[in-house]
């Protein structure tokens, strides 16, 4: 019986062992099998499945618009009142993203691409019709008065002179329609025609609007790497519009296009990276740190913000002083990016929603701007094992520069520079339902089976394990105190025996 005992506790306790290594060896193997896999997955290949998603993205898309509406026109022309503003929206539009044109180099090491955006209006997820109307900075009347602040006076009165002509006043009524994709702008035709009349070509439009021309149409020529070569690479772009580097600013750090659209990193991201992204609608690099781990329709995510830092003084990060344009004597405060170096010099300037994280004098300087983070912040929800963006927002609001020019009435009363709030974008994704379940059948569901194999053995060899340990230290004390029993009745009899001989003695 005992002996079948210890065979019995031996062959469990050499099983529990077997099966906590094999889990442990399949750790390693089942890794290797699920980065082959991906690796084999993710690239960009002509034909290849990923590469159709990646042609026409399986996401819902919306650009949304907030406008603000100036309350107190009047006020701050005439008396230079601490300008009031309402927000107003969300106006939205359904975005659709497809890439054309697009061919691989003779190694399928890179491929180039155009992507047209094209947008279509949702009145169900807007607060109003297109039409609505609000109160605005005349912003082409307040660009060609700064364009002239360092003209002689003939030329201010000049301009001054048109614009009472014209009609033109620093605040307009314009629908929603109207600011974002164009109206006829009068002061913009008067020029032309002016210029016509001379045999004088501008290259002006009659049209304004912040997105004029841009429905239908495309932000450049793109070449990514496919990562077939490199899989750190993936989606990584190596030129835009046939170069390496940006012509706008003035160091090599601010001119370098780094990382991808932001659609797509490569696999098996680290929570200690830094994802970077190039963005032309804001003529940069970007980029985003770990800030902590979300769910996604049932689909765990890392979501990375841009830091503070991105848009911060140079005080704050010395590295941005390559942005302070036309040199670096014309540094901004922090949460502000000005972008007349790449917008043929009109006094646009980029902010985050409501100056979020920005200088407070420039939240302070308007009344009607409320910072929130939860509302106002950039970010992107990445799927770590593929790379694969799941939801994100991109979260940017134009300002344009005012500041008072002599001779230019309209601007008189203004008392130093201010950045006037023209409207707030969210650019967002949200990858949809049947492709979410398509994500977890493919990609996470096979996972999780490898993973309860591998960690369900090591977890079965220990309690086998543990539980051969715990009958065997109980078989020995068994055992142990049966030994000790029959030492105590060994005793016993000698006793009797020596008793019996005493007295044996005593007889005699």
């Amino acid at each position: 019986m005992g002996c079948s005992t210890k065979v019995k506790l031996t062959v469990f306790g050499v099983l529990g062992i077997v099966l906590i290594a094999i889990g442990g060896i399949l750790i390693e193997v089942f890794d290797q099998v699920i980065h082959s896999e991906v690796n084999e997955q993710i690239p960009l290949k002509p034909g290849s499945e990923t590469f159709k998603k990646w042609v026409n993205p399986p996401a819902d898309v919306f650009l949304q618009f907030w406008l603000f509406d100036v309350q107190n026109a009047y006020e701050i022309v005439h008396y230079g009142d601490k300008p009031i503003v309402v927000e107003k929206g969300p106006y939205s539009y359904r975005e659709y993203k497809v890439k054309t044109n697009v061919t691989f180099s003779e190694d399928n090491a890179t491929a180039s691409y155009y992507e047209t955006r094209t947008l279509v209006f949702d009145r169900n997820m807007s607060v109003g019709d297109e039409n609505d109307t609000f109160v605005s900075l005349n912003c082409p009347m307040m660009g060609f008065a700064t364009m002239v602040r360092f003209e002689y006076d003939i030329i201010k009165d000049i301009l001054e002179a048109a614009f009472e002509v014209l009609g033109e006043h620093l605040f307009v009524k314009l629908t929603v329609k109207d600011l974002i994709w164009g109206y006829e702008e009068p002061l913009l035709k008067f020029v032309n025609d002016a210029a016509k009349s001379r045999n004088i070509s501008l290259g002006l439009d009659d049209h304004f609007g912040l997105f004029y021309g841009q429905n239908g149409s495309n932000d450049g020529l793109y070449t990514i790497y496919t990562g077939t070569k490199d899989i750190t690479q993936a989606y990584t772009i190596q030129t835009w519009n046939g170069n390496e580097s940006l012509p706008y600013w003035e160091t090599i750090w601010c001119n370098a296009i780094n990382g991808t659209d932001g659609s797509l990193y490569h696999p098996f991201i680290k929570k200690s990276e830094t994802l970077r992204l190039f963005a032309t609608d804001v003529c940069r690099s970007l980029y985003a740190d770990y800030e902590g781990d979300r769910t996604v329709k049932g689909i765990d995510v890392y979501r990375f913000v841009p830091p503070a830092k991105m848009f911060g003084d140079i005080k704050t990060n010395p590295d941005n002083i390559g942005f302070c344009t036309p040199n670096i004597t014309e540094c901004l405060g922090s949460g502000v990016l000005n972008m007349s170096a790449c917008k043929d010099g009109a006094q646009i300037v980029m902010s985050s929603p409501h100056f979020y994280q920005g200088d407070p004098d420039y939240v302070n300087a308007i009344e009607g701007m409320h910072p929130e983070k939860d509302v106002h912040q950039t970010f992107l929800d990445v799927e770590p094992i593929s790379g694969v963006l799941l939801s994100a927002a991109k979260r940017l609001q134009i300002n344009i520069a005012v500041m008072p020019i002599p001779l230019i009435s309209s601007t008189a009363k203004f008392k130093n520079l201010t950045f006037f709030p023209i409207l707030w974008l969210n650019e967002s994704a949200l990858i949809n339902d049947a492709t979410a379940k398509d994500f977890k059948s493919q990609i996470l569901e096979p996972i999780k089976i490898l993973d309860a194999v591998k960690y369900g053995l090591i977890t079965i060899g220990a309690f086998i394990l543990f539980c051969t340990i715990v009958f065997t230290l109980k078989y020995w004390v068994q055992r142990s105190r049966t030994r000790g029993g029959e030492l105590q009745i060994n005793q016993g009899d000698y006793d009797v025996l020596r008793d019996g001989e005493n007295e044996q003695q005593d007889g005699e």
